[in-house]
């Protein structure tokens, strides 16, 4: 739950007793004989005044949250309960329940001056009244009874409080450290450990995480108070602790969480070196998954038996969400590295290794819109070979197979790292040359094909490539006209004896 859905339903909920006050007022004086002279004037404006806080805590929750219109609530049914018969009044089983739901809804630290102010007004008609024993003994049990109430709304509302704080910590912490950033579980790992050290009023938490031999625990987070030493919180932030050494090797092992309110007495333990030897409180919790031991987190503060139960269950609380946080981290690293895995086998081509047709269609139009930018030109070789058919009819498919890769390797070597060389079809390709004017595309087309001649595969048939070269913006403006005019280019090369390269100018004219 957020913070603005919290106030609003906290302003619904006020604006409820308001109204439900109201209504059981009313419908209490209309009753026959329930109030003998009502004072209408006086329940006109009570009930007004009960009406316009209703509105006003529903229409502005977050105002009516900070002003807590607690007290007004007991006051008016108070008075009203006062002014007809005080305790033998029919509106008195009322007024418990407003003091009983306005304590619910105070704040922790008002709760017991709610209870104080619901009984020094429950005393007022001894004030106005012959002081009985009757009287007086009624009395006492009303306010034992508001004390009971008042206690018991203190603890529920104090732990639902911290509950719903808790909660709404840790929905930040997730919001704040999105997958999306660099170091995703550090990141999460970090608002856990900031927050945890806050609750507990530790001098410092520290999350360990398993190294990848599993022999020792390395500090992935920590958040240590400033009013630790500086060369102190760097050995804290950095210091290994192999498996089974210390409190903290122990946990790991073992699997069991601890909570010592004396560790420097504690047998297990062993002291961090450039650490001063000091007494001090420590929890310790085991983080699982799949009741194996992935890490620890280490809650410590200066001085003896400082933590209480409530701190070990909260920092179990939030050892389950460290432990989440490193499932759901590894889990986002696999599926990203199987995602990468899986996006480069698509755009590949399984015999050459080089991209493919894909790749292409992906890539070229990039590459031109960051050429157009720059105003930097960008040229196309079309590939085609001249001799795979031969190759394939007279030495077998195998052989041809082992020709196209070491054309790739030739392709591969002769462009530059920024410049994309893809398979286009089954024995042509396409290179991409960033940068690369007309004439220097064409000397690189050329030590391509010289190196062709030269590939060695065991065979007498004379190897050869023609290619066509075009360029933007010489030759064409977009990524279909480029291709189409490198196209038309190689089959001049073609048309003209092939074995040779050609610049789409030189074809058309």
């Amino acid at each position: 739950m957020n913070r603005g859905t919290a106030e609003a339903q906290y302003g619904r909920a006020v604006a409820g007793l308001f109204v439900v006050s109201i209504l059981l007022t009313l419908a209490v004086t209309l009753w026959p004989g329930a109030v003998p002279n009502p004072n209408w004037a006086w329940l006109i404006v009570v009930s007004a005044v009960a009406l316009a806080v209703a509105v006003f805590a529903y229409l502005r929750p977050r105002l009516t949250r900070r002003t807590d219109p607690s007290y007004l609530a007991i006051v008016l049914v108070a008075v009203t309960v006062m002014s007809t018969g005080g305790q033998d009044s029919p509106f008195w089983p009322l007024y418990l329940l407003v003091v009983a739901g306005a304590a619910m809804f105070s704040p922790f630290r008002r709760v017991l001056l709610v209870g104080l102010v619901a009984a020094v007004l429950s005393l007022a008609p001894a004030l106005v009244g012959p002081l009985t024993a009757h009287f007086i003994a009624r009395d006492v049990v009303m306010i034992v009874l508001l004390g009971v109430i008042g206690y018991l709304s203190a603890f529920l509302s104090a732990e639902a409080r911290d509950q719903r704080k808790v909660r709404e910590l840790l929905e930040e912490i997730f919001k704040a450290s999105s997958f999306e950033q660099g170091d995703e579980l550090g990141s999460m790992l970090g608002g856990v450990v900031a927050v945890l050290r806050r609750l507990t009023k530790a001098d410092y938490v520290i999350c360990y995480l398993l190294s990848d031999d599993g022999q020792q625990l390395i500090p992935e987070a920590s958040d240590i108070s400033p009013g630790v030493p500086d060369d102190e919180a760097m050995v804290l932030r950095s210091w290994p602790v192999p498996i089974g050494q210390g409190v903290t090797g122990f946990v790991a092992r073992s699997g069991e969480q601890v909570m010592t309110g004396d560790l420097e007495h504690d047998p297990r333990s062993v002291n961090i070196p450039g650490t001063p030897d000091l007494s001090t409180s420590a929890i310790f919790i085991p983080l699982k998954l799949e009741e194996q031991v992935v890490g620890v987190l280490r809650v410590t503060h200066r001085g003896t038996n400082f933590f209480t139960e409530p701190d070990l269950r909260m920092a179990e609380v939030f050892g389950r969400h460290a432990a989440f946080a490193i499932q759901n981290a590894r889990l986002y690293a696999e599926t990203r590295h199987l995602y990468r895995k899986m996006r480069v086998l698509s755009v590949t081509d399984g015999l050459t290794g080089l991209h493919n047709q894909r790749y292409l269609t992906e890539e070229a139009p990039r590459l031109l819109a960051e050429a157009r930018a720059s105003g930097q030109p960008l040229s196309v070789l079309m590939i085609d070979t001249d001799c795979l058919k031969s190759v394939n009819d007279q030495f077998g498919h195998a052989l041809g197979d082992e020709f196209l890769r070491e054309l790739s390797a030739v392709l591969r070597r002769e462009v530059r790292s920024g410049d994309i060389v893809v398979r286009y079809a089954g024995d042509e390709f396409i290179a991409l040359l960033v940068d690369a004017p007309s004439e220097a595309a064409r000397q690189v087309a050329e030590r391509i094909r010289l190196a062709v001649q030269a590939i060695q595969v065991g065979i007498d048939i004379p190897l050869a490539v023609s290619i066509g070269i075009a360029t933007f913006p010489d030759h064409a403006d977009d990524v279909d006209r480029l291709l189409r005019a490198a196209d038309q280019a190689l089959y001049v090369s073609k048309g003209a004896g092939r074995n040779r390269s050609t610049v789409y100018t030189l074809a058309v004219q």
